[in-house]
Order: structure tokens, then C-alpha cells, then sequence
């Protein structure tokens, strides 16, 4: 209210004829609201409210109404910055760079002075100051360690000051021909100090095994052999893929099958001559962490019924890829054992 009456009071001495400083006003005009006095500083200061004053009143006499006031427009707010992948993977390349020079002081340097925790990847130590990590690196730089990421990912903190980088990566160590790869798994939290980058927390580990992928291979042809005994074709087709994908090489027939369709139809045939697999030599090739494989051999299918039974000695290439988290045949070729 206060500085309403300040602008009206400056808005009335701009509209009055009565002059500024000390000079009198006319005694026609006495009747008017008038400033008798204003010195530089209130007029500076009544400027603004004035000139937004003097809109208004324009405004409201071309409305016929009094202009609405509106309320302030709120600060945006500032955006969190997000630390690109790319400055978390110079910083990793800064860090394997150091571990190159054999300098333990050198590594050290990179982690935090002022709160540190880190886990290495072999010690049972948690580490949280210089002296220890600078000893720890002491040993570990004499691996002749060599850091490959394989996978990776950052998460950011605060302004962009602070970042998580995580993944996986592999591990070359040793010396000559007893160098070789280990693969470990890392979190790292890089915080800026006086404007540098450091490792305010580093947990590394060795990544663990995966499934034993020679025991799932048998047990997924333990499923398509047990589907043959059911004699139902659907059952056995329903273990291939439906994706678009599929490539059959059956063992009695001379077409190349793509579609469930023809593979059930092989299977109608095929499982009334009673088969029994059994797998002699077999071989599996992992790919795509474990989510594809080929596993390759050879088995020995009984065939036919009564006196009639017989063995028949062939060979087989599955590659089974997993398909809505459940392995599907997409490729299955299969041939007689030259004799």
C-alpha cells in the first residue's frame, strides 16, 4: 500500500504543473495533489512504478475498467546436469592410465582425501584413507593390471558434481604366457574436489560364474527328446521358434523348414517311428551371455518297433536362443553318421 501511495504521490507530481524544487506552486492549482519537494535519489526510485503505473492507467481509461494486476512469474528452476558416459570413461581411462605407470602414488592421487570407501577386488580390506589404498595398489600394480570396460552405464548426482559409474569389465594380468583375462564387475562415485575429479567410492569384484551352460544344453535336449515320447507333434514344434527365425534341417527329409506349420508336420511322421535320442559327444559354444548357444555332437536315436528296433548313429547342431525369458530352437540340423 505504501508503495501505491509513493507511485500515485510521483504520478500526481508528473501531472501537476507545479514545478520541482522550491519553486511555488500556483495557488489555482493548490486544490491538486502536488509534491513541493522531490530530490534525485525518490525521483530514480519512483521511475520504474511510474512508468508501470502510467501503462496501467492507459490501459484501464481504453478497458473502461481498472487493469487487472497480475502476480509475479515464479523463478524457473535450475536443471539438474547430467555427467555424459563420455567424461565417466576418460576419467576410468585416467585412472587405467595411472595404474600403467606402476606408480602406486600416482593411483592413489585419484582417490578422495576427504571421505573415501573402497572395497578392492582382492582384499577383505575396506578402505578409507590414502595410506591404505596407496598400499594396496603397491601389490596390485605388480599384476601388470590392464582395464577393459565391457558394459557400462553412469548415474548423476546433484549439479553434475557427483556421478555413479557402473558396468563390467575385463581384467588383463600377469606376465608372458601366464597373462590372462579375469572378468569383474565395478562400481566407482566420482566426486569433484576443488574442481578435480575423485574417486570418492570404488567396489570391485570378480564377476560370478555364470550357469553351466553344458548342463543346461542337455537338459533343454532332455525336453525335446522327452516331447518326441508324448508322440504329440505339437508338443515337440512347440519348442521351436515361431519368430521368423527358425532354420530345420531334419535328418529324413530334403526340405529346409522355416515355419512351425512344417515342422509339425515333420514331427507327425517322425515321432510314429518311436524315437529315442542319446547323446555319445557333444560340444556347447556360449553366446550373448548365455542367452544364445549351439550345442553340436552326436547321438544315437533308436528307431521302429519290436524286432524292428534298431540304433542309427547321426549327428546334430541345436542353437537354442532364449525367446520371452524360455529357450526356443531357432536352428536344428541333423544327419546320419557317415559310415
Amino acid at each position: 500500500m505504501l508503495t501505491f501511495l509513493l507511485f500515485v504521490s510521483a504520478a500526481s507530481a508528473f501531472t501537476s504543473s507545479a514545478p520541482l524544487r522550491g519553486i511555488p506552486s500556483s495557488p489555482a492549482r493548490s486544490s491538486r495533489t502536488a509534491v513541493t519537494m522531490i530530490d534525485a535519489d525518490t525521483l530514480l526510485v519512483a521511475l520504474p512504478g511510474v512508468a508501470a503505473l502510467g501503462v496501467s492507467l492507459q490501459k484501464s481509461s481504453s478497458d473502461g475498467g481498472v487493469a487487472p494486476m497480475h502476480a509475479a512469474t515464479p523463478a524457473t528452476p535450475k536443471a539438474t546436469e547430467k555427467v555424459d558416459i563420455k567424461v565417466a570413461r576418460r576419467n576410468f581411462k585416467r585412472w587405467n592410465d595411472a595404474l600403467q605407470t606402476k606408480n602406486p602414488t600416482a593411483v592413489a592421487a585419484l582417490y578422495s582425501s576427504e571421505a573415501l570407501s573402497f572395497l578392492p577386488t582382492v582384499s577383505p580390506m575396506h578402505i578409507k584413507d590414502d595410506f591404505n589404498t596407496e598400499e594396496y595398489f603397491t601389490a596390485f600394480v605388480q599384476k601388470n593390471p590392464f582395464g577393459t570396460i565391457t558394459d557400462d552405464s553412469v548415474q548423476s548426482y546433484g549439479d553434475g558434481d557427483a556421478y555413479l559409474h557402473s558396468g563390467l569389465y575385463t581384467f588383463e594380468l600377469g606376465s608372458g604366457a601366464e597373462r590372462a583375462p579375469v572378468q569383474a564387475r565395478f562400481s566407482y562415485v566420482w566426486k569433484k574436489e576443488d574442481g578435480a575429479w575423485r574417486i570418492s567410492h570404488h567396489h570391485s569384484s570378480v564377476r560370478p560364474a555364470g550357469p553351466d551352460m553344458v548342463q543346461v544344453a542337455r537338459e533343454n535336449f532332455q525336453k525335446w527328446n522327452d516331447a518326441l515320447q508324448t508322440k504329440d507333434p505339437k508338443k515337440v514344434a512347440a519348442l521351436y521358434s515361431t519368430a521368423g527365425d527358425l532354420s530345420f534341417l531334419p535328418t529324413v527329409s530334403p526340405v529346409h523348414i522355416k515355419d512351425g506349420s512344417s515342422t509339425e508336420d515333420y514331427f507327425t511322421a517322425f515321432v510314429q517311428k518311436n524315437p529315442f535320442g542319446t547323446i555319445t559327444d557333444d560340444s556347447v559354444m556360449v553366446f550373448d551371455d548365455g542367452d544364445a548357444y549351439l550345442h553340436s555332437g552326436m547321438y544315437t536315436f533308436d528307431l521302429g518297433e519290436g524286432g524292428n528296433r534298431a540304433p542309427t548313429e547321426a549327428r546334430f547342431s541345436y542353437v537354442w536362443r532364449k525367446s520371452g525369458g524360455e529357450y526356443k530352437i531357432t536352428h536344428h540340423h541333423s544327419s546320419v553318421r557317415p559310415a
